[in-house]
């Protein structure tokens, strides 16, 4: 069996990885640990790459500043890979460029055959429910794969 577990490099991750351990040691699952980021608006050289006001910036800034991001989280990536590796578990980390999250997960869940999405959720309030929306209700409505959605704010580490 394959999991592919989406990973979002919050503070919350920790209580996910928790779960995707147990999870995966239960069902003799290797784990596919995916973290979809998006440079999109931050290419057009508008705002973006620190959450402010729309303003421009310098491209060479800007590309360091995306790389420096990237490596970041990449080097976030494979510390929890190799964590759930020293667990025992057969375990991947991809860092994916999507602009598109949703579609993002689905493909890499195709491509690397997972029979099931892996999916924390923290609750939203209403209005950031509706500004953001729900990449968990949008994977289960568009998954044509089990989708597994943890509360990961009610898991034990």
């Amino acid at each position: 069996m394959k999991l592919l577990v989406c990973v979002d490099l919050s503070s919350s991750m920790p209580n996910l990885l928790a779960y995707t351990k147990q999870l995966a040691q239960s069902l003799n699952a290797s784990v596919c640990l995916l973290h979809v980021t998006d440079s999109q608006d931050e290419m057009l050289g508008y705002g973006g790459v620190f959450g402010e006001f729309p303003l421009y910036i310098d491209p060479k800034e800007l590309r360091q500043e995306i790389a420096t991001r990237f490596k970041h989280e990449h080097q976030q990536l494979l510390a929890c890979s190799q964590q759930l590796q020293a667990d025992g578990l057969s375990c991947i980390g991809l860092l994916v460029n999507g602009a598109a999250v949703v579609a993002t997960i689905l493909k890499e869940a195709q491509k690397h055959q997972a029979d099931m999405i892996v999916v924390g959720s923290e609750h939203k309030g209403l209005l950031m429910t509706l500004v953001e929306g729900s990449t968990s209700k949008s994977l289960i409505g568009q998954a044509d794969i089990a989708v597994l959605v943890v509360p990961v704010k009610a898991v034990a580490v």
